[in-house]
């Protein structure tokens, strides 16, 4: 895996549209959010786009999106709006070679999934399958917390079990270390 940098106050991120058209009151929320940490957010050309009934814009805009951010070594990261239909649709078409060039972050989950499957198997780039920048009330701080720390901090991250969980049964007891790979169960 290549190693990706850790985001330090007055980085540049960008916010990208992969997927499904964002709601604007829940991406500026995510922007504070951001911005609340030091970081410069950018959002990209196409990210507030529509095109048919459930695409953030034409495919051919969310790829290029989504590749000017790769492409820029001025972004430390980047973030995805939201989830839902779209993301496999431009998968295929990632400049991997700029992504293996110049190792970034995406951060999103559901069918961003796709994305981070894809930036590991052509470019060995990890990702972080947390929440999207389209920010809800419903989100707590120690989720915003847990983001930040992923992204800032060199430590390890550490993933304890959660007996309220409901699949903490299934799992066993002791420690492992290793990379973590996971995301939508659907699109892997």
């Amino acid at each position: 895996m290549l190693t990706l940098p850790r985001l330090r106050p007055g980085d540049h991120v960008r916010i990208v549209s992969p997927s499904s058209p964002p709601d604007r009151d829940g991406v500026a929320r995510g922007v504070e959010l951001l911005s609340s940490w030091g970081l410069i957010p950018e959002i990209a050309p196409h990210a507030f786009d529509r095109h048919g009934h459930y695409l953030a814009g034409r495919d051919e805009d969310r790829l290029a999106d989504l590749n000017d951010a790769l492409r820029d070594p001025g972004v430390r990261a980047i973030f995805t709006t939201r989830g839902g239909k779209g993301a496999y649709r431009i998968a295929d078409r990632i400049d991997f070679e700029a992504a293996a060039r110049d190792p970034k972050p995406l951060v999103g989950f559901s069918d961003t999934t796709i994305l981070h499957l894809a930036l590991w198997h052509r470019a060995r780039v990890g990702g972080v399958h947390g929440p999207h920048v389209e920010w809800h009330g419903s989100l707590g701080s120690h989720v915003a917390h847990r983001l930040r720390r992923a992204l800032t901090d060199a430590a390890p991250i550490v993933v304890p079990r959660d007996s309220r969980e409901i699949t903490a049964d299934v799992m066993s007891g002791g420690t492992a270390t290793g990379t973590l790979m996971g995301g939508n169960l659907s699109l892997i």
